[in-house]
C-alpha cells in the first residue's frame, strides 16, 4: 500500500507572511475537511486565521493537533452524528467510479457513512453478476478523447427571435443559446459537511516555526511540515493548484459548502485542455449570481409578498395556501397536484407552468415533499470528453425517470443586454422564456442567465435531438410575478450510470416536426452547425 501512501508537503515560508503575532504565530480559525489514509488514519484540513498564501489559499493539512484535542474531538462528533443520520435516512452505498483516484477510497467510503449503514444492513445482498455491471458501466464510459475544438464539433444554439411554437398562442418551450467551452474537474467527495470553527473565539492550537512543539498558546504558527484547513477549502498541496487540480478544488468546495454531492473530471482531460477562463469561473451550484444590484433587488422580494402554507405535511394541494397560483394538474383526475410524488418530477406540469414550490416563509420543514429542487444535489456528476461534442456531463450512478440534476447558475441579466455581450458568452446563455408565448405580447420584465464566468456543472450539458433530460421553470426563492425563475433539469427516462445527459435546445422544432406543422424541407440557417448528436432522428443542424 506504499504506493498510495501521501508525500509529505513542501514546507511553508513564513518569512514574508504577515497578520501573526510578535511570535510569528497565527490563530487556527477551525478544521474544515478530513480524508482518510489507506491505514484509516485522519488528516485534517485547518484553516487560519489572518494568513493566506499569494494565490489566496489560507489552509493546510495536519494529522494532528496536539494541544487542541477538544477542537478535534468536536469535528469528530459532529461527523459521527452526520454519518448516523445518513445512516438512518438510507442504507444506499454509491459504488466508486472505475478511474485511477485508488488513495481517495477510505475518503469516499467514509463520505458515505458507509461503516455506520454496514452495521445498521441486515443482510449482504449477493454480489452475483457485479463484475458483469462494471463492466457495462465501464464500457459505456470509454470515450476516446474528443474531436478538435475548432467551431463544427462544438454544439452551439442561440436563442432565435423566429424559434416557433406548435400554434400561436401556446408557451414556447424554454429555450437555450448553449456551446462547448472549458471543463469542470473530478475531486473525490470529502467526508466534511460543513465547517467546525471557533466562531470569533481563537482557537489555541501552536505550531511553532522554529520547531514543531504545540504550545497552549491563543495563536499558532504555521506548521512547516503538512496541510491543515479552516473552512471548508480543499487543498491538497500547500502548492499552487492549477488547471484540473485547481476547478476541482474550488468547484468541490464550493459545492460541499452547500450540501452537494461531489463533482468529478474525467482524467483524460489534461490540463493543458483547461483555459484560463474556466480557472477563473466562479462555480455556484445554487442561485444566481447578480452584478447589478438593482436585479438583485428586484428578486430578493419582501418575505411578506410569498404565498405562504402553514401545513405540517403538505399532501394536499388544494389546501396548501403557497399552490394557490399553482396551474399544475392531474390531468387524470382534473385536480391541482403537486409537480412531485416521493421526490420524483410526475410531469404533470405541462409546458409553459411553472412549478412553485414551498418556499422560506412556509412553515413545512426541509424534508416536505414540495421541496425538490431547491434541494442540495444529491447525484455524483463527472465531466468528460465525448466522441464528437467535446466536453459533456454525465451521472455516475444511475437516474430514475423524474429525477431532478439540478438547476442552471449563472449571472442574471436583463434579455436586452444579452446582444451586448463577448462573442464567446453567448453560447453559455439560458433565455428564461418558459412561460412567453410567440406571436404575442408577454408582459413583464424578460431575463436570461449567463454561466460562462459564472455557474455549475449544467453549463457542460450538450445538445441532443433524442434527449434524456428536459428542463422546467421552477420558483421558490422569490415570486412569479417579478419572471426570475430557475430552470432545472430532469431525467425524461431512466439513465443508465454514465450515460451523457443531454437536452434539446430547440424543443419546439421537435415539436413542429412531430406534430407535422412543417411539411415543406426545412430551410438551413446560414449561422445554423451541424448537428453531431448521433440520435437516429437528429434533425441535421442547431440554430444558433
Amino acid at each position: 500500500m506504499d504506493m498510495w501512501k501521501r508525500s509529505s508537503s513542501p514546507e511553508e515560508t513564513w518569512s514574508d507572511a504577515e497578520g501573526g503575532n510578535e511570535n510569528g504565530e497565527w490563530p487556527i480559525k477551525g478544521i474544515v475537511g478530513e480524508e482518510i489514509n489507506s491505514d484509516g488514519t485522519s488528516v485534517y484540513e485547518v484553516r487560519w486565521g489572518n494568513w493566506s498564501r499569494k494565490d489566496g489559499t489560507n489552509t493546510t493539512w495536519q494529522t494532528e493537533i496536539p494541544d487542541r484535542a477538544d477542537l478535534v474531538n468536536r469535528w469528530k462528533r459532529h461527523q459521527r452524528s452526520k454519518r448516523n443520520s445518513m445512516a438512518q435516512e438510507s442504507l444506499d452505498i454509491e459504488v466508486a467510479w472505475p478511474d485511477d483516484d485508488v488513495h481517495n477510497r477510505f475518503t469516499f467510503l467514509r463520505a458515505q457513512a458507509y461503516e455506520e449503514k454496514k452495521l445498521r444492513r441486515p443482510g449482504a445482498p449477493s454480489a452475483a453478476d457485479w463484475d458483469k455491471e462494471i463492466d457495462l458501466a465501464r464500457r459505456r464510459t470509454d470515450e476516446p478523447d474528443a474531436e478538435d475544438g475548432n467551431a463544427a464539433s462544438r454544439l452551439r444554439v442561440r436563442r432565435g427571435t423566429s424559434r416557433s411554437t406548435m400554434s400561436s398562442d401556446s408557451p414556447r418551450p424554454t429555450s437555450v443559446r448553449r456551446t462547448r467551452g472549458g471543463t469542470p474537474f473530478n475531486t473525490p467527495p470529502s467526508s466534511s459537511g460543513r465547517d467546525v470553527t471557533e466562531g470569533s473565539k481563537k482557537i489555541t492550537t501552536k505550531i511553532s516555526v522554529k520547531s514543531e512543539q504545540a504550545s497552549t498558546s491563543a495563536w499558532s504558527s504555521k506548521s512547516s511540515s503538512s496541510d491543515v484547513k479552516g473552512d471548508i477549502m480543499f487543498v491538497r498541496s500547500t502548492e499552487p493548484l492549477h488547471g484540473r487540480a485547481l476547478l476541482l478544488s474550488n468547484w468541490n468546495r464550493a459545492a460541499m459548502g452547500v450540501a452537494a454531492a461531489a463533482i468529478r473530471i474525467s482524467s483524460a482531460i489534461t490540463d493543458a485542455e483547461i483555459g484560463q477562463h474556466l480557472e477563473k469561473f466562479k462555480y455556484m451550484e445554487k442561485k444566481y449570481y447578480f452584478g447589478d444590484p438593482e436585479l438583485q433587488s428586484i428578486f430578493e422580494v419582501d418575505k411578506g409578498a410569498f404565498l405562504a402554507c402553514t401545513c405540517k405535511r403538505c399532501d394536499r394541494p388544494s389546501h396548501c395556501q403557497c399552490q394557490a397560483e399553482s396551474e399544475v394538474v392531474d390531468e387524470r383526475l382534473h385536480n391541482k397536484a403537486y409537480a412531485y410524488n416521493e421526490g420524483l418530477f410526475t410531469f404533470y406540469a405541462s409546458q409553459g407552468v411553472e412549478v412553485i414550490e414551498c418556499n422560506k416563509s412556509c412553515t413545512c420543514g426541509p424534508m416536505c415533499g414540495n421541496r425538490v429542487a431547491q434541494k442540495p444535489r444529491d447525484i455524483p456528476i463527472e465531466i468528460f470528453k465525448t466522441r464528437r461534442c467535446g466536453w459533456g456531463a454525465r451521472s455516475t450512478v444511475r437516474l430514475p425517470r423524474g429525477k431532478v440534476l439540478g438547476i442552471y447558475t449563472g449571472r442574471l441579466l436583463r434579455r436586452e443586454d444579452v446582444d451586448n455581450l463577448p462573442a464567446e458568452h453567448i453560447g453559455y446563455v439560458f433565455d428564461l422564456d418558459g412561460t412567453e408565448i410567440r406571436g404575442q405580447h408577454n408582459a413583464g420584465a424578460k431575463f436570461s442567465v449567463d454561466s460562462y464566468d459564472y455557474g455549475n456543472w449544467t453549463r457542460f450539458i450538450n445538445h441532443s435531438c433524442a434527449p434524456n433530460m428536459k428542463v422546467y421553470s421552477v420558483v421558490f426563492d422569490t415570486i412569479q410575478e417579478i419572471n426570475m425563475p430557475y430552470v432545472a433539469f430532469v431525467a425524461v427516462r431512466d439513465i443508465p450510470a454514465g450515460e451523457e445527459l443531454t437536452i434539446d435546445y430547440d424543443p419546439s422544432a421537435a415539436e413542429e416536426i412531430s406534430a407535422g406543422t412543417r411539411k415543406e424541407k426545412r430551410k438551413i440557417s446560414s449561422t445554423a452547425l451541424l448537428c453531431k448528436c448521433g440520435a437516429g432522428l437528429c434533425r441535421g443542424w442547431i440554430k444558433q
